[in-house]
C-alpha cells in the first residue's frame, strides 16, 4: 500500500513537472522557410510559438498589481472606520494570501517555465535557419560573430519579460491607484496622474536614444568579439610571424570602440534617472500636499486618505526606477534584437524546391553532366559561360589549371554549394537543383586541402562519415588511410589516449599531415559512389603521400572520381584529365595522349613542374 502511493506521488510530481517545461527541440508546424527581416514580426515570430503561457504572464501580473493597489486602498478603509472588527482583519487576510499566492503563482511560471526555457528555445530555431545558410555566407563573417548574435538571442525572451514583468505591470498597478485615489477625493489623483504624464514623456524622449546606441554597443561587442576569436583560431601565424602587437593593437582599438558605445548607452541612462529623480521628488510632495490640506478640511478622512494615498505615491516613486531601467533594458534589448536581425535573418540563397524529392542512383553508381553551365561568383564577367562536362559512372577524372582556372567552381557546383545561373548539373539524369541537399551530399564524399576536424574525440571525427559505424569499422578505415599508427600514441591534457584524445579546435594539436589522414579515413568509412579529391594530399609527406594514394587507388574503385591537384604526378592514374582555363576546358585527354601534345598547354606545365609541383606564373 505505502509502495503503491509512493508510486503514484512520484509520477504526479513528474506529470506537473512535465507541465512546467517547454519543448526546444521544436520548429513551428509551418517550419521556417524564412525569418522577419522587421523587428516586431521578428519578436511575434517567436512570441507566438508560447502565446498561451505569454497571455497567461500578462493575466497574473494584472492580477498581482492590482492586488497591490487593493493592499494600500484596504489599509485607508481600516483608518476611515476606525475600527478592526473580525470581518475586516478576516478580509485583510484573505487579500494578503491572495496577493502573495499570485505573486508565488506568476513567479514559478517565470523561474520554472518562460526563463529556463524560451531563450533556448529561440538560439535553437536560429542555429536551424543559420545552419542552412549558403557556403558564401560563412565566408562573409566572422564564425564568432555569427554564434556571438546567436547567443544573444534570449534578448527577445527579457525583452518581453519586462514588457509584461514591469511595465505592464507598472501601468496596471499605476492607472488602478487613480482610479483608486479618484473615488475617494479627485484632488489626490492628480500629482499621480500629472507625474504619470511627464514620466511617460520623459521615456518617450530618453528611450528610442537608447534603443540607437545599444545597437551600436550589441555591434560593437559582437565585432569585438569576432576579432578575438579570430586572433585566437590563427594564434600560429601571429606567433610565427611575430605579430603579438599588431594583434593586440587591433583588440585595444575594438575595446575602445566597445566602451565608447557603452558609455554612450550608460550616459543616456544615467540622465534619464536624474530626470526620474526630480518628478518622483516633485511627486512626494505635491501629494503631501493634497493629503496635509483634506486633514485640514476633511478630518478623519483626509488621515484615511493619506494612508491610501502617500504609500501609493512612494511605491508609484520606487517603482519608477525600476520601471526605467527595465524600460531602458527592453530598448537596449530591442537594439540588440536588431542587430540579430541583420545578421542572422539574411534569406537563405540556396533552397530546395517545395516537395523536392531525394537524389535516387541506381546501383550505386552516378554519372556527372555540366549542361550549358553559366557561373560568375558575383563577378561582372562570366567565370563559366556556357560550360559543358560529361563524366561517366566510375569514371575517375582529374582536373588541371592555374589558381582561378575554375577547377574548384566545378565541384562547388557539383556539391550546390551555389546554384548555377543558366544551365544545369546533373547526377545520373537528375538536376541537382531540383532534389534535396542532403540527399545530394550523401551521395559525394570531399576530401578538401584542409582537413577540418572537430574539437572532439578522433573516433568521433571519423565517425562523423558514418555516424552509425561500429569502433571495428572505424578503426578499419583509420588502417587504410594510414592513420591507426600515430592515432594510438596520441594522448590530450586530460589523459585521454588513442581514439578517445581529442584533437582540440580545428584539429590544432595534430600535424597538417595526421589531419589529412583523419580526413581521409573519414572519406573512407563514408563510401558515397561521387569522390571528390581537392588536393588531398597537399599536406602530406613524400611517404605519407605513397601510402595514401595507394588506399585512395582502393577507395577509387567503382566510384566517379573528380580530383583536383596541382602536383600533376598525382593524377597519371586518371583515366581522363581535364585541362581548364578560365573557365573553360580547353584539353581533354588521358595522360599520354596530353603529353603527346608537345605544345599543348598541359605538356608545357608538365615540363614546367619542379619537385613535383607546379610552377605558378
Amino acid at each position: 500500500m505505502m509502495l503503491n502511493l509512493i508510486e503514484t506521488y512520484k509520477k504526479t510530481l513528474q506529470k506537473w513537472d512535465r507541465r512546467f517545461r517547454l519543448d526546444i527541440d521544436c520548429l513551428p508546424p509551418e517550419g521556417i522557410d524564412a525569418l522577419p527581416t522587421k523587428l516586431w514580426p521578428f519578436i511575434w515570430f517567436f512570441v507566438r510559438q508560447i502565446k498561451g503561457l505569454v497571455l497567461l504572464l500578462l493575466i497574473m501580473e494584472m492580477a498581482v498589481a492590482a492586488g497591490v493597489s487593493l493592499m494600500f486602498w484596504y489599509v485607508g478603509e481600516l483608518v476611515k472606520q476606525a475600527e478592526y472588527g473580525t470581518a475586516m482583519v478576516l478580509g485583510g487576510i484573505a487579500l494578503l494570501i491572495l496577493r502573495q499566492g499570485g505573486g508565488a503563482f506568476l513567479q514559478a511560471l517565470y523561474d520554472l517555465v518562460y526563463t529556463p526555457y524560451f531563450g533556448n528555445l529561440v538560439r535553437r530555431q536560429l542555429y536551424w535557419y543559420t545552419a542552412r545558410q549558403s557556403l558564401s555566407y560563412f565566408q562573409n563573417d566572422f564564425a564568432g560573430r555569427i554564434a556571438n548574435k546567436m547567443i544573444q538571442a534570449p534578448s527577445i525572451r527579457d525583452a518581453v519579460k519586462a514588457t509584461i514583468g514591469s511595465i505592464w505591470f507598472a501601468s496596471i498597478f499605476t492607472i488602478t491607484n487613480i482610479w483608486l485615489m479618484s473615488n475617494v477625493d479627485i484632488r489626490l489623483a492628480i500629482p499621480l496622474a500629472i507625474w504619470l504624464i511627464a514620466y511617460a514623456l520623459t521615456l518617450a524622449y530618453f528611450v528610442p536614444k537608447v534603443k540607437m546606441r545599444s545597437k551600436a554597443h550589441a555591434d560593437s561587442m559582437s565585432t569585438l568579439t569576432g576579432q578575438v576569436v579570430d586572433s585566437l583560431t590563427n594564434f600560429l601565424p601571429t606567433k610565427y610571424f611575430a605579430h603579438l602587437e599588431h594583434e593586440d593593437a587591433r583588440v585595444v582599438d575594438l575595446l575602445q570602440t566597445h566602451s565608447n558605445t557603452f558609455r554612450a548607452t550608460t550616459g543616456t541612462i544615467w540622465r534619464m534617472s536624474m530626470v526620474i529623480d526630480v518628478l518622483n521628488t516633485l511627486l512626494l510632495i505635491a501629494t503631501g500636499i493634497v493629503c496635509y490640506w483634506l486633514i485640514e478640511t476633511e478630518g478623519q478622512l483626509g488621515v484615511a486618505a493619506m494612508a491610501m494615498a502617500l504609500p501609493m505615491a512612494l511605491q508609484a516613486t520606487f517603482q519608477s526606477g525600476w520601471i526605467m531601467f527595465e524600460v531602458s533594458s527592453v530598448f537596449e534589448h530591442l537594439g540588440t534584437i536588431q542587430d540579430i536581425i541583420d545578421t542572422l535573418s539574411k534569406p537563405h540563397e540556396i533552397k530546395d524546391k517545395e516537395k523536392a524529392p531525394p537524389l535516387v542512383l541506381k546501383d550505386g553508381k552516378a554519372d556527372i553532366t555540366f549542361k550549358h553551365v553559366y557561373f560568375h561568383y558575383g563577378r561582372e564577367s562570366k567565370l563559366m559561360s556556357d560550360f559543358s562536362l560529361e563524366i561517366p559512372a566510375e569514371q575517375k577524372v582529374g582536373l588541371v589549371g592555374r589558381s582561378g582556372a575554375g577547377k574548384s567552381t566545378v565541384t562547388s557546383l557539383l556539391v550546390r554549394a551555389y546554384d548555377v545561373e543558366g544551365g544545369e548539373v546533373l547526377i545520373s539524369g537528375q538536376n541537382i537543383a531540383k532534389v534535396t541537399q542532403d540527399s545530394l551530399r550523401r551521395q559525394i564524399t570531399v576530401v578538401t586541402q584542409e582537413s577540418y576536424l572537430f574539437h572532439r574525440s578522433v573516433m568521433e571525427n571519423i565517425r562523423y562519415g558514418k555516424l552509425d559505424a561500429s569502433e571495428e569499422q572505424v578503426i578499419e578505415a583509420s588502417k587504410q588511410a594510414y592513420a591507426y599508427d600515430f592515432i594510438q600514441g596520441l594522448e590530450d591534457h586530460k589523459g585521454r589516449k588513442g581514439f578517445e584524445a581529442h584533437v582540440g579546435e580545428r584539429g590544432v594539436k595534430l600535424s597538417g599531415g595526421q589531419k589529412q589522414r583523419i580526413g581521409i579515413a573519414r572519406a573512407i568509412l563514408k563510401n558515397s559512389p561521387i569522390l571528390v579529391l581537392d588536393e588531398a594530399t597537399s599536406a602530406l609527406d613524400s611517404e605519407s603521400e605513397h601510402a595514401i594514394q595507394s588506399a585512395l587507388e582502393s577507395i577509387m574503385q567503382g566510384k566517379t572520381v573528380i580530383a583536383i591537384a596541382h602536383r600533376l604526378s598525382t593524377l597519371r592514374q586518371m583515366d581522363r584529365i581535364i585541362v581548364m582555363e578560365e573557365g573553360r576546358i580547353i584539353e581533354d585527354g588521358t595522360h599520354e595522349e596530353l603529353i603527346a601534345l608537345t605544345e599543348g598547354h598541359y605538356a608545357k606545365l608538365w615540363q614546367m613542374q619542379s619537385y613535383g609541383f607546379l610552377k605558378e606564373k
